[in-house]
């Protein structure tokens, strides 16, 4: 018996880390794109040229750690309803002001001044919204995957 629970709580355990690295994935995908196309904006509105190298290796890199705090923010804290779930929504977005902040005057994308932050906050408002939208479009179309699969299940059963 203790075999085969241990092989179960394995398998359980394999499981979760997967599911861990497919979010891990998702986010990234979506929070890299997100940065691209405010880049992208940003450079074209303000007339900067073309994107420099090193920038794409820098929006990979911030990307990385946005997507490390989004996933640790969400495992840790699981919050499923009401006011508290604004209050964290607000809470991970100023996370991510706060690390891309520190990015961008690292890497010389903004100035550290009242304007050079606004624009910062813009832009991580921009990613963050493009980022959810990408995945309530994935959430929606799993749970309907899901929801259809159970509708033909019990039709099966009747």
């Amino acid at each position: 018996m203790g075999m085969k629970r241990d092989k179960g709580f394995i398998m359980n355990k394999i499981i979760e880390i997967l599911n861990l690295f497919c979010s891990f994935i998702r986010e990234f995908i979506a929070i890299t794109t997100g940065v691209l196309i405010i880049c992208a904006v940003n450079f074209s509105i303000f007339n900067e040229g073309d994107i420099p190298k090193t920038t794409l290796w820098e929006i990979l890199l911030s990307s990385f750690v946005t997507t490390v705090v989004t996933v640790i923010f969400w495992k840790i804290i699981d919050v499923k309803k009401g006011v508290a779930v604004m209050v964290t929504i607000g809470l991970h977005y100023i996370c991510l002001c706060v690390v891309m902040v520190l990015f961008g005057t690292k890497f010389g994308w903004m100035e550290l001044n009242v304007e050079g932050v606004l624009m910062m906050f813009l832009s991580v408002a921009g990613v963050y919204g493009f980022s959810y939208a990408v995945n309530y479009i994935l959430w929606k179309r799993q749970a309907d995957a899901m929801n259809q699969k159970l509708k033909e299940k019990y039709r099966k059963g009747l």
